[in-house]
């Protein structure tokens, strides 16, 4: 959102109410608009637990990746000349659509500025032996949402993390007061890792162990967010290590074998891999549920990989994805996700033993009963070739791909040419080309004068 933005909280009763005002005509008469602004404990409790905070971005992401196929006419039939562009990696500016759950930029600063009115409010309230838990559980969770969406514009409108350029590299505005006057500027995208890191690792300290609902993050999923920033950093030590407090908190896997696969939506559950309920606000008609598959990503799910009948359906013999784990992709992070960050940060530190170990971990629960059986690696350059696959197998529709794409184009083993073939035309996206870093939003930085990328 432009970074001139109020956010109105309205105590009503019991209920918490936040409205995001974003356009330049609020801008002209904010005067007019009071702020009311939370000052208790329990008014914090209900904006932490928000509807609003309940979403990624990353539409984009998900819309630039390889992980789909369209057809002349499907590409016709897209709402807007916005998606098309995003689809045949062509474009030059995320325009205004008019609803928040469009724009990537502005559902992150919005999250963003939530966390920091309450992190302010934190500030004016003591902390006690009575409302400690409560407090600790606030504070972790609000950093654990902006670290969230400082990630995911970290991967949309940023370069890939190289340690030996960070320092110089753009990443992104770091807001970190509630202030809407605030002078804004873009942090290095050194600065922007280092505050993801270090307030994830607040975060995790101040969490709880164990989950109120669904909708409430504990230690087990800051640490799972941690592994995921510490493996785009290529920071495979970290990413260990956090894999390994993860699930010492949240182990827990969903068994396969277990879910009917003749429903029309057989993973539309509340599955107890999620640490928690995180869905894509614009997963966009051309990947969500109903895209097409590949027929060489589809040939990757062997035949007694139950993935292959949860994920997918056969549809005018083509692989039709209908395997989404939530109302919408699911973009948080889960215990499957965490084992194969794990694998491939092990098979990176030469241990593949421990790499197929978490691996098999996870696929015994994929398999039919009685028909796995466990993976063994010679060399830790197969071990690493072994996970890789098996992450793009599981992490499908997550907005995961393509900055794992953008991270495999820094190795000349795995880079990849992306091609698209829409109707008799060819579209190709090469290995590190400058088009995988998307546009900063031209109506911010009208309004902010920070740098485009």
């Amino acid at each position: 959102m432009a970074m001139k933005t109020q956010i109105n909280i309205i105590i009503i009763s019991t209920m918490l109410i936040l409205f995001s005002a974003c356009s330049k005509d609020w801008l002209e008469e904010k005067q007019d608009i009071k702020l009311i602004v939370p000052t208790t404990i329990a008014d914090l409790d209900l904006l932490m637990n928000s509807n609003m905070l309940a979403y990624d971005g990353r539409g984009a992401l998900e819309a630039s990746s390889d992980d789909f196929e369209m057809t002349q006419e499907q590409y016709n039939s897209l709402w807007y000349d916005f998606e098309r562009k995003l689809i045949i990696w062509n474009i030059d500016e995320f325009p205004k659509l008019g609803t928040l759950m469009h724009e990537e930029w502005e559902v992150a600063y919005s999250q963003i500025q939530t966390c920091n009115v309450v992190l302010e409010a934190l500030k004016k309230i003591t902390r006690t032996e009575s409302n400690g838990m409560i407090y600790d559980r606030i504070k972790g969770s609000a950093l654990y949402h902006r670290s969230r969406q400082f990630l995911n514009l970290a991967m949309t409108f940023c370069k890939y993390y190289d340690p030996s350029t960070a320092d110089k590299d753009l990443g992104i505005v770091l807001k970190l007061e509630a202030d809407i006057n605030e002078p804004v500027k873009r942090s290095t995208l050194n600065n922007t890792y280092f505050r993801i890191v270090e307030d994830l690792k607040t975060a995790a300290l101040l969490l709880p162990e164990n989950q109120i609902s669904i909708t409430h993050i504990t230690k087990g999923g800051a640490y799972a967010l941690l592994a995921r920033t510490y493996l785009y950093m290529n920071d495979y030590q970290n990413a260990a290590e956090s894999v390994e407090q993860s699930l010492r908190y949240h182990s827990l896997l969903d068994d396969y074998n277990t879910i009917d696969s003749s429903s029309s939506s057989p993973l539309l559950n509340k599955s107890k891999e999620l640490h928690i309920r995180i869905e894509m606000t614009a997963p966009y008609t051309s990947t969500g549920y109903g895209s097409v598959i590949p027929s060489e990503l589809y040939q990757l799910y062997k035949s007694d990989d139950l993935r292959k009948t949860l994920y997918f359906k056969i549809q005018n013999g083509k692989p039709i994805w209908r395997g989404a784990s939530v109302s919408n992709n699911l973009t948080g992070t889960a215990t499957d996700e965490v084992l194969l960050i794990g694998a491939e940060c092990f098979a990176r530190l030469n241990n593949k033993d421990k790499a197929m170990e978490l691996l098999n971990t996870l696929l015994v629960k994929r398999f039919k009963t009685g028909t796995f059986i466990p993976i063994i690696a010679t060399t830790n350059d197969e071990a690493l070739d072994i996970v890789l696959v098996e992450r793009r197998k599981e992490l499908l529709k997550r907005g995961l791909r393509f900055q794992d794409l953008k991270r495999f184009n820094q190795e000349p083993r795995y880079a990849k040419t992306l091609y698209r073939v829409i109707g008799n035309d060819m579209y190709t996206l090469s290995p590190n080309d400058r088009r995988y870093i998307f546009p900063i939003p031209q109506y911010i930085i009208n309004y902010n004068n920070i740098e485009q990328n």
